[in-house]
């Protein structure tokens, strides 16, 4: 859909043709800024609507791609039917708990944002080349960059002073010293940085962008995730870069995990300032034992029994779309999808959403067999994803999303282009080509005898 060929139209062709190169240019585009603008949560046409100015870039880019016949309805492959199958079983399941049991219209609102971000935006984003869908990741990879770049340049400039980012946004840097960028919200925040750190690795490996730029961009998000002070993501990022390293060197994984262990020590042992929040917050936990001292634990794990309890009763028919908040004690959702959606949606809707994150650990797994690279990408992003959302409430905003849809397609594009050139017929030598017509030759035959064969008229 992307390719040069489409976007410049030679000046002989008719207007119907000059009109479908514009469409296609307009399509690109907004595909590239809404990718761009997805770090950029707090960018909302209204504070209390989560359709942000991203939304709005997929949301016209879908709106010409689907007039104009230009969606991939098979993004993952042969597990396309699968991924919708998934999430149609679990959308309806949670919408028959709205109905009978809940709000219908909370599950218009929470229905319509999951739609959005796993049906139409992988439709959407893979329409294109290989080399578009690199494109969006790199740039995605810049934009989140550049603003955790922003973000802890402004955390150091105000110092102590964290309230006079408030011009930003309230949560740009939170009350407790903690980085929650543009998100508004230091979890969050630690979460897109998980996400994106495997796609730093990638680039670096497949030399995809200067290893130099690499170590860059791997040396903000650090920073910027130590800022965030967030155990699940500090977690889930750890486990990210270990998967990549396991999944894409192997046995030979140990040489760049020493290499990171040996930097960490020279750090530490350099005595490089670790940010105070930090320290108290997450450092303090691991090294106590004690993972209560990490800020709100106590207070999730008392929705998650209160969840758990719940869940007796939601075996068929669950509560209803965004209505454990309305039930519970403390007045919030628990902070754990599977939790939410058996609770909210019955085990019908737990099956589907079960199925559709086994879609993608299957994904990146048979991908292992044709590139390790792709399948390390997929392998860490996906268990971030899923660290992270089994300490999230619904978890349909883009910022998470749209890397896990990329890092999938990588997989699955990987393992279409091994499986195309692999089934590849061979080429037949013609009877007129001397080779053909030199007889079989015995294995031990040596090098000047095999340079003579193929020299014998």
């Amino acid at each position: 859909m992307f390719s040069a060929a489409t976007r410049y139209e030679p000046a002989e062709e008719s207007p119907a043709r000059h009109r479908h190169s514009v469409s296609e240019t307009i399509i690109r585009y907004a595909l590239i800024i809404g990718v761009m603008l997805t770090p950029f949560m707090m960018w909302r046409f209204h504070p209390d609507i989560q359709f942000t100015l991203s939304d709005g870039c997929f949301l016209m880019a879908a709106i010409l791609a689907a007039a104009s016949g230009r969606l991939n309805l098979k993004p993952f492959a042969d597990m396309s039917p699968w991924w919708l199958f998934s999430f149609s079983l679990m959308l309806v399941a949670l919408g028959a708990s709205s109905l009978i049991n809940g709000d219908p219209i909370r599950f218009t609102i929470t229905g319509s944002q999951y739609v959005f971000a796993y049906l139409a935006l992988p439709f959407l984003l893979f329409a294109g080349t290989w080399k578009d869908e690199i494109l969006l990741a790199k740039f995605f990879v810049a934009a989140v960059v550049a603003a955790e770049a922003f973000s802890v340049a402004l955390f150091y400039y105000y110092g102590e002073n964290h309230v006079s980012a408030a011009w930003i946004n309230q949560d740009f840097i939170t009350g407790a010293g903690r980085l929650g960028s543009f998100t508004a919200s230091a979890n969050r925040n630690a979460a897109l940085i998980s996400l994106t750190l495997p796609f730093v690795l990638y680039f670096a490996k497949m030399r995809l962008l200067p290893l130099w730029l690499c170590l860059v961009y791997a040396a903000i998000l650090m920073l910027a995730l130590l800022l965030t002070a967030s155990v699940t993501g500090f977690v889930s990022s750890i486990a990210a870069i270990l998967i990549f390293a396991l999944a894409s060197y192997g046995w030979r994984a140990w040489k760049p995990i020493a290499a990171a262990l040996g930097i960490l020590t020279l750090a530490f042992s350099a005595g490089v300032p670790i940010p105070a929040t930090f320290e108290k917050r997450v450092l303090s936990a691991f090294e106590t034992g004690d993972i209560s001292e990490a800020g709100t634990y106590g207070g999730r794990m008392q929705l998650i029994e209160e969840a758990w309890q719940l869940s007796d009763n939601t075996h068929l028919l669950g509560i209803g779309a965004d209505q454990f908040r309305s039930i519970s004690v403390q007045g919030a959702p628990v902070h754990n999808i599977i939790l939410l959606i058996w609770t909210e949606g019955g085990m019908f809707a737990l099956l589907g959403w079960t199925l559709a994150m086994g879609i993608l650990a299957l994904i990146a797994v048979r991908t292992i067999k044709y590139d390790k690279a792709a399948a390390a990408l997929a392998l860490s992003v996906a268990l971030s994803f899923f660290i992270i959302s089994n300490a999230s409430t619904h978890v349909y905003a883009r910022l998470w999303v749209v890397p896990i849809l990329i890092a999938t397609r990588f997989a699955v594009t990987a393992t279409l282009s091994a499986q195309r050139r692999a089934n590849a017929p061979r080429a037949v030598a013609p009877q007129s080509d001397p080779v053909a017509r030199t007889p079989p030759m015995d294995a031990h035959a040596d090098l000047h005898s095999l340079s003579n064969a193929r020299l014998r008229p």
